[in-house]
Parts: structure tokens; C-alpha cells; sequence
């Protein structure tokens, strides 16, 4: 059974920094080449409407992977349909309980902003349509507008994008008077094929170049216990990335100003650069605060940085602990800042000693000397094998898409969309185990809502009395399954369809049918057995 929700609880923050520019209100023809992630819209009702459409996730909120919400769509009052204002009163669906879905109108501001009015009005969705016929494209945050990720901390719910066609759809019943049921469907958003996830970090090894370098810091250290907990558990296999860009013209420069910019932001003589500083001294001490008598951290400082992480991770994963990048990445950030110096400091000298210290405190995990052969001289004039392999992973092929945002997480070959929060990510990668292989951390209550419980009726699977003492009802992060419990029998027999499953379970008589583990005398219990011992003779303790 899937995994439904009424409304979204979660309160978490995730906001991105746009390497590319491709977000801008009505202009996204840059990202021609970046896959959108979609997930379904079914319309329910009213009859005459009733499709299943793809839908545009939003890259802000909280999506409900592995999950579907159904609500009513209402839409805003005359005059207000594109939610760029608070809206002048609540929405409130016309049947009791029913969680409200609003349904808004591409244009005139961003797409955060309408989704935050639409959330302060008591939508516990939100659906804006497109105003163009074109293909479905990624909403996202505008680059560098501090006042819309303040905007974008405060969204909680989550948002889609839908083609014209299906919002006019929707628009044209409502004008009727009909009433509009929609299914939110995030079951596939995710794939989920094994019991193992897999997925990419892109970040960066740079804390200072302003609040997206923070978050990012913030969150390799709040998420690594868990990483490190799902990694040795062989759960998941993580493996970080760093975006980077190239000075394509380093060699034809001819001014010394260009030249000295590639030398500044890049290695390897301007094959590989980092995004995330600045080419001179000025500009980067804006974006580090100023003043202070700080020395700015200049990109091939950070591009080299990023390279010593891939070949500690590198070296790692050989060992089998590619965990051991989380333990690392943590600790540089409070360790080696871009506000400190020297071997408290951004750069190699602090890196090695956080290396020697890791090395010392789990003993072979990282080998210093490979990891410096790995790196080599980042002031030569040649490829590096292992950042060629970034730029091409980066670059995307007809199998991924093209990674241009930072951060980025890839969930099982898929674009996770939402935001860079412990929890939110956890929802995330949860949704990406099949189900029932899910580790318990993934059916905790802060993750997901338990369906096997006394109040949802135990998913209508059978119960062995009204308080459900014994009962069939497997919770899983998708949903639940109908599948009787240990000591019980599915009356239907082993090859019993989805339909029957677990809806009638009988009680296995382990005395009768001898496979209990008694010496003398078996009594059989509901669900189990107990062993008995004949007049003159007692179990042993170990055994009592």
C-alpha cells in the first residue's frame, strides 16, 4: 500500500547556489541541456478532466518522495490567481479535512514567493501552472537575492510545475463550480530498485564565500553521523564531487590580467578552476566579510583542496571505508576555516594534520603518502586523471543529466529536489530503498507516519482482536504491506495475490505439527509455543 499524506510537517531549510544563471522569473532557456525531475498529477476528479500528467518538481520546500498527497484544489481569489502578494484570505476546501492544493498562475515574481503565499494561506500544496505552451522546466531560486532565501527558509510545503494544458484544465472546472481532486504522486521520483542507495554529494571544500558555503559546511557536519552510520552499515554508498570550470583560454591569453585570473582561480595551468571565490584579493574580501586583515582564500586554494578530498575518498573507498570522507570533511570544516590561518587555517598544511590526526584515531583508514601521490603538483601544466573524470561526470551524457547547481544531490542516478537539511535528505535517500529493505532509522516517526497503527485500522489487514495484539500489517517508508506475522499462516496459502494477502491469518500450531524445539511436552499459544517439562523434571535455566 502507498505511503499517503494529508499534510506536510516537516519544518527543514535548503536553499541553491545556480552556477549557470537559469533561473530567472519567465527565463530558463539556459538549462535546455539540465534534466527537470518530475513526478505524476493525477486528476481524480470531476470526470470530465480526469488525466495523469507529468509534473515539475520544485527545488525548494519539501517534496514527499515516496509518497503521494491528495487534496482539493482551490484557487485564489479574483485578481490574486498569481499569488504574488499575500493573498487577501484564506483557502479552505469545501469538504471537511481535506487538505487544500492551490492551484497559481506562472508570472510577474519568482516561484518561491507565490508557494510561501500560497503555504501563509493554508495550502498544504501548491500547483502553479504554466502561462506558456512549452515543455516542463525546474523552478528554482534566483541567484544571489538574499530577501527570496529568506523566503525559501520558510517554505515548507511542497510545489510542482504543470503544463498549461492541465492547469486550464483545472482553472476551467473550477469556473464551472466543479470540484477538483487531485493526487500529488512522488512514488517514482526516487528509483528504489535494491535494498542498497547510492548517491553523489557535489559541494564544495570552501566555507567562505557567503551563506550557500555555509549551509553546505553546516550540513556535512550536522549529516555525517548518519552517513557514516548508513555507509558502514552498507546501506549506502556515498561519494562526494566538486563542480568546477575550465579557463579554456588559458594558453592564448595575452593579457597578464586574464593570465594572472587563471592562475588565481585554477590548477594545472587553468584546466581545472573552482566557482565558488573570487580571482583577486578585493573581491574576495568582500565575500568574506572584509576587513580584519584576512587574507582571502583564492580559488586554486579551494580547487586544490577539493582534489586532496577526492583522493582521500579515493583512497578510502579501496579500503572499503568510504566513510571515512564524512569523518574528514566534518572535522576540516571547524578545523581549517577560510578565516584561519596556517595549520588552523584553509590549505594543505591544515589538511594534513587533520589527515595525521583521522590516520592515528582509526588506525589505516587514510594513507598520506598514496593520497599525496594522488594530488601530485597542482601547478602542473597537465590533466589530472581524476578531475577529468569529474568534468565528465559533471557534464552529464545521455544516461545522467548535467550537474549545474551547487549543492547537488543525486539520489540513486536522480536530482534530489529539496532542501539541504538532515532530515529532508534522509526523507530522500529513504525514498530510495525498495521497500521493506529500508533500515529502521527510515520508519522512525520524525521520517515517516506509521500506518500499522490501532487508529488507521491497521491498513485494514487482519487483526487478531480489535486492539491488534497479533496483527498483518507491515509499516514500510512507502506505505505498508498486508503480510501475516511470524507464528501465523496466510489463510489464502503462499501464493496469495496482493488482494488476499494477509487479510486472513491462522494461527500455526507448532505442537501438532512438530516444528517446535521442546524436549517433553508442547503447549501451543497464540502465535508461538512454550515447552513444558513432565512431573520430576524442570528446565534448565538458560532455557527458563
Amino acid at each position: 500500500m502507498m505511503k499517503s499524506f494529508a499534510s506536510s510537517t516537516l519544518n527543514l531549510i535548503f536553499c541553491f547556489f545556480v552556477i549557470i544563471n537559469i533561473i530567472n522569473v519567465d527565463d530558463v532557456s539556459d538549462a535546455a541541456d539540465f534534466n527537470v525531475q518530475t513526478g505524476s498529477l493525477r486528476i481524480t476528479s470531476p470526470e470530465a478532466i480526469r488525466q495523469t500528467a507529468d509534473s515539475a518538481i520544485g527545488d525548494f520546500g519539501v517534496p514527499l518522495y515516496g509518497a503521494t498527497l491528495v487534496g482539493e484544489v482551490v484557487v485564489p481569489p479574483t485578481g490574486e490567481e498569481r499569488g504574488c502578494a499575500p493573498l487577501s484570505k484564506q483557502l479552505v476546501a469545501t469538504s471537511p479535512n481535506m487538505p487544500v492544493i492551490a492551484l497559481l498562475t506562472r508570472g510577474d515574481c519568482f516561484f518561491v514567493e507565490k508557494v510561501h503565499n500560497a503555504q501563509q494561506a493554508g495550502a498544504a500544496a501548491a500547483i502553479i501552472m504554466d502561462n506558456v505552451d512549452e515543455g516542463l522546466l525546474t523552478m528554482a531560486n534566483p541567484v544571489d537575492n538574499p530577501s527570496v532565501d529568506v523566503i525559501a527558509e520558510k517554505v515548507v510545503i511542497p510545489s510542482t510545475l504543470v503544463a498549461k494544458s492541465v492547469g486550464e484544465a483545472m482553472r476551467g472546472a473550477l469556473k464551472e463550480g466543479s470540484r477538483v481532486v487531485v493526487e500529488m504522486d512522488w512514488k517514482e521520483s526516487i528509483s528504489h530498485p535494491d535494498d542498497r542507495v547510492e548517491y553523489e554529494f557535489w559541494t564544495t571544500s570552501n566555507d567562505g564565500c557567503g551563506p550557500n558555503c555555509e549551509r553546505q559546511a553546516a550540513f556535512k557536519r550536522d549529516f555525517k553521523e548518519k552517513a557514516i552510520k548508513f555507509d558502514q552499515g552498507k546501506h549506502t554508498l556515498s561519494t562526494p564531487h566538486f563542480l568546477m570550470w575550465h579557463c579554456t583560454n588559458h594558453e592564448s591569453t595575452s593579457s597578464t590580467t586574464d593570465k594572472e585570473g587563471c592562475y588565481s582561480q585554477c590548477i594545472r595551468g587553468g584546466r581545472y578552476c573552482d566557482p565558488t571565490a573570487s580571482s583577486d584579493e578585493q573581491s574576495r574580501s568582500e565575500v568574506m566579510g572584509g576587513g580584519g586583515g584576512i587574507k582571502p582564500v583564492l580559488g586554486r586554494e579551494v580547487m586544490a583542496e577539493n582534489l586532496r578530498q577526492l583522493c582521500l575518498h579515493r583512497n578510502a573507498a579501496q579500503n572499503g571505508q568510504s566513510w571515512v570522507w564524512w569523518e574528514y570533511a566534518s572535522r576540516y570544516v571547524d578545523e581549517c576555516p577560510a578565516t584561519g590561518s596556517g595549520s588552523r587555517g584553509f590549505g594543505r598544511d591544515c589538511s594534513l594534520r587533520v589527515m595525521d590526526d583521522i590516520s592515528r584515531e582509526f588506525r589505516g583508514a587514510i594513507d598520506l603518502q598514496k593520497i599525496e601521490s594522488c594530488v601530485g603538483d597542482v601547478d602542473e601544466d597537465l590533466p589530472h586523471p581524476l578531475l577529468d573524470e569529474e568534468s565528465k561526470l559533471q557534464a552529464g551524457s545521455t544516461q545522467r543529466t548535467k550537474v549545474i547547481l551547487l549543492p547537488t544531490i543525486m539520489i540513486n542516478e536522480r536530482q534530489y529536489r529539496g532542501r539541504l537539511d538532515v532530515q529532508s535528505v534522509m526523507h530522500g535517500l529513504c525514498a530510495g530503498f525498495d521497500e521493506s529493505t529500508e533500515p529502521a532509522a527510515c520508519l522512525s516517526s520524525v521520517i515517516e507516519r506509521n500506518e500499522c497503527t490501532r487508529d488507521n485500522d491497521f491498513g485494514g489487514c487482519w487483526k487478531s482482536d480489535s486492539a491488534g495484539t497479533f496483527h498483518a500489517c507491515l509499516d514500510t517508508f512507502r506505505g505498508y504491506r498486508c503480510e501475516c506475522p511470524s507464528g501465523f499462516r496466510d489463510a489464502a496459502g503462499e501464493n496469495a495475490d496482493l488482494e488476499t494477502k494477509g487479510k486472513s491469518c491462522r494461527d500455526i500450531d507448532e505442537c501438532d505439527e512438530g516444528t517446535h524445539e521442546c524436549d517433553q511436552t508442547c503447549e501451543n499459544t497464540v502465535g508461538s509455543y512454550r515447552c513444558l517439562c513432565a512431573p520430576g523434571y524442570r528446565l534448565p535455566l538458560d532455557r527458563a
